[in-house]
């Protein structure tokens, strides 16, 4: 930092102010400076993150090419080995004509059996279909069956709620004079007693 000659108190001293101004001034080019570095270190930072973005993008289509390079090596290490596998069925050639000629001639048999298979499935196809007619006719037959037994189930439980309800108002009844029934036969008692007594006293006569 340059040199910066302060002037002197009158009692001693430097002068305020110019110690102020001294250090806002020395504020200032701080700043300045730590803003130009911080301007400087993000430009560089941009700069590194292109540089990785682009050796990024090398790498990847280095890569690739090294892909595409083992893949070509590969299918020209199977056409090779198929042209030597190639060679080595030449031999073969005579065998494989005579099994086409064997095959042409077992083409009718093999055209009838697969119509005989085309008719035992076409059977086999009526088979389910009449099987699953028959189970659709027993369980509609089932559920026709339920549904009465069901009608009459519920008729019966009718009737025996009703015969019940019945019951329980007799018997509420002979509940009823059941309970009225001691005095009833108090009554009863005491009538007969009056009248044993009636019985047992002789009326006077009537001219005493």
């Amino acid at each position: 930092m340059e040199n910066y000659s302060f002037k002197t108190a009158a009692f001693g001293g430097f002068d305020k102010q110019d110690v102020m101004r001294y250090i806002e001034q020395a504020s200032e080019k701080a700043a300045a400076v730590q803003r130009s570095l911080e301007a400087e270190n993000e430009a560089l930072r941009k700069e590194i993150q292109t540089l990785s973005q682009r050796l990024q993008d090398a790498e990847t289509e280095s890569a690739a090419l090294l892909s595409r390079c083992e893949g070509f090596q590969k299918t020209q290490e199977e056409a090779s080995a198929a042209r030597a596998e190639l060679e080595t069925l030449r031999p073969l050639e005579a065998e494989a004509a005579r099994l086409r000629a064997e095959a042409a001639a077992l083409r009718p048999d093999a055209q009838a059996y697969a119509q005989f298979r085309e008719r035992l499935g076409a059977i086999e196809c009526e088979a389910r279909k009449r099987a699953d007619d028959l189970e659709t006719a027993s369980a509609r037959q089932m559920k026709k069956t339920v549904d009465s037994f069901r009608i009459q189930y519920d008729a019966l439980m009718r009737t025996f709620e009703s015969a019940a309800v019945h019951v329980t108002e007799e018997l509420r009844k002979i509940e009823v004079s059941l309970s009225q029934l001691p005095r009833v036969m108090d009554r009863s008692g005491a009538e007969l007693e009056q009248l044993t007594a009636g019985l047992e006293c002789p009326p006077e006569d009537a001219g005493s």
